[in-house]
């Protein structure tokens, strides 16, 4: 997920309360500039969730009624994204497990990539404190404390994919400057919360397996060349993520699968197949 701008988020939970709408309405009129959401206008304030009533149902849904930001061991949210770690764990070793004319489909040693903010790190506990409004300010303060648990069944996975040989790279929106808070976060440095995931593979042209956004002055050619159409020169989320994966597999690697809990982090090609973590929350284009 990348680092999310306060244009992006409401006071609540904007992308659900899209796909609580029900049938009827009319779809957005082409306006300048658009709506990053698209969906239908409602007839009747009956066919939206009341914002409320959606906070109270995604706190039931993370299995944390009262909102005390930490997620309860047996929700529904810990068994489904515990259920996407296990797809695609199966995946993986299916995919490793392949011999002879098999293997040779795929070129570049097998890799896995992962989006970071609720795909490896979950940010419940910011969603509850912040009730969901996003603030670079409050929200940097979660990053550079290092004060998001592991998203369910990830840890496992990763260490899973690693002995079995894949190469683990992380991909995030956030920016450089909380590369190092990232990089603890998700390992073991002794601040905040060590999420416990073996450390990112260094790629073989010596770059950092763990990629967060550069300010557009310091984008790499392969940003600049993808993104160059884009306002201002600056990524799209799906560009710079689809534009990272063709860069790690130009040099060398084949990316067997892609997990990500935004649509964007997962669309644009350059992975054999995608996992979508599930995420309630926010959405990005």
């Amino acid at each position: 997920m990348p680092n999310r701008s306060l244009s992006r988020r409401g006071l609540a939970a904007t992308a659900v309360v899209c796909s609580a709408l029900v049938g009827g309405g009319v779809a957005y009129a082409a306006t300048t500039p658009e709506p990053a959401i698209k969906t239908f206008t409602p007839r009747s304030a009956d066919q939206v969730t009341n914002i409320d009533v959606l906070r109270q149902q995604i706190r039931n849904y993370y299995g944390d009624p009262l909102g005390t930001g930490t997620f309860g061991p047996d929700s529904n949210y810990v068994r489904e994204a515990t259920s996407v770690a296990r797809d695609a764990g199966r995946w993986l070793s299916a995919r490793g497990h392949e011999r002879g004319e098999d293997r040779h489909h795929h070129r570049g040693q097998k890799a896995i990539v992962l989006d970071v903010d609720d795909t490896t790190l979950t940010t419940w506990n910011y969603e509850v404190a912040s009730n969901w409004a996003y603030n670079p300010t409050t929200n940097g303060e979660y990053v550079t404390g290092q004060r998001f648990p592991a998203t369910p069944g990830m840890v496992d996975l990763v260490k899973k994919a690693k002995r079995e040989g894949y190469a683990v790279f992380f991909l995030t929106g956030r920016p450089s400057s909380q590369e190092a808070a990232t990089l603890g976060n998700l390992t073991s440095d002794g601040v905040g919360v060590d999420a416990g995931y073996p450390a990112p593979t260094t790629l073989r042209n010596g770059e950092d397996g763990l990629f967060t956004k550069p300010d557009v002055s310091a984008y790499p050619g392969y940003l600049q060349k993808a993104c160059a159409a884009d306002p201002g020169g600056k990524c799209t989320t799906i560009h710079y993520k689809s534009a990272t994966r063709a860069h790690i597999e130009s040099i060398g690697y084949d990316i067997v699968a892609n997990l990500g809990d935004q649509y964007s982090d997962l669309k644009g090609g350059y992975a054999d197949r995608t996992f979508k973590v599930p995420n309630p929350n926010y959405y990005l284009p």
